[in-house]
């Protein structure tokens, strides 16, 4: 069985010091995991790397633990955004998680014409992030930006960033066909289409800002969830780390 890996929202984690875990993190070490005295975690806060702990102290309401030693350092990942429009809550939950599993560090949530959901919870999106990096063995934190319109976000498109709109309204290029000269970007956008797809009007205004790179992702009509998975499995598979 793996270690217990648990993400501390603390600006600091110091060696020999000792932290206080309390609330829904208390709850899943003790009631789920059965965690007891002496027993040791992992522990990192997207800042300071990775450290062992062990359990010192077990209360009513919360338990501390005693930081022994650095396992692993952090090293800052390839910045991967992932912009798309909010869905129904258990598919933005499945694309919370999978996502992070995939890589992405920035999710930005954006509002299209066609946009059904124009809010997103972001409590629980957080909460789906911490989730699946404490599992998929990052020691980053991904980040959910406030929502905005499309046309705001892609008024802050920067020269240095590789924009890729997955678009299904299109035959070709693929991703493989954009990574060919396997230039280095400080980061790498993946843009997806709400539920009833990019309107006319806001397909004409990407084709006509040159840095947005389109590509097809086959020839099905993919879900908007689906997509971003698919997107992202493509780039991992094209990159290189």
């Amino acid at each position: 069985m793996s270690q217990i890996r648990l993400f501390l929202n603390l600006p600091k984690i110091i060696i020999k010091e000792s932290f206080k875990i309390n609330g829904k993190d208390f709850l899943y070490l003790t009631k789920v995991m059965r965690q007891k005295i002496n027993d040791s975690i992992l522990v990192f806060n997207a800042i300071d790397g990775e450290f062992l702990a062990n359990i010192v102290k077990i209360n009513k309401k919360d338990l501390e633990i005693k930081i022994e030693k650095k396992v692993r350092k952090l090293i800052a990942p390839q910045k991967i955004s992932l912009i798309f429009a909010p869905v129904k809550n258990v598919r933005i939950d499945f694309l919370a998680t999978k996502s992070c599993e995939m890589g992405v560090t920035d999710f930005y949530p954006i509002i299209t014409q066609h946009t059904i959901v124009k809010k997103i919870n972001q409590e629980r999106f957080k909460a789906n992030i911490k989730e699946a990096v404490e599992q998929c063995n990052r020691v980053d934190m991904a980040i959910i930006h406030p929502i905005q319109t499309l046309h705001n976000f892609l008024k802050n498109i920067k020269k240095t960033d590789l924009i890729i709109l997955c678009n299904e309204t299109i035959s070709y290029p693929k991703i493989s066909d954009i990574f060919k000269n396997n230039p280095k970007y400080q980061n790498i956008s993946i843009i997806i289409g709400p539920e009833g797809g990019f309107s006319q009007e806001e397909l004409k205004m990407m084709q006509n800002k040159p840095d947005i790179n389109h590509i097809t992702l086959g020839p099905r009509i993919l879900r908007c969830d689906t997509a971003a998975i698919a997107a992202l499995a493509l780039i991992n598979d094209n990159i290189k780390y």
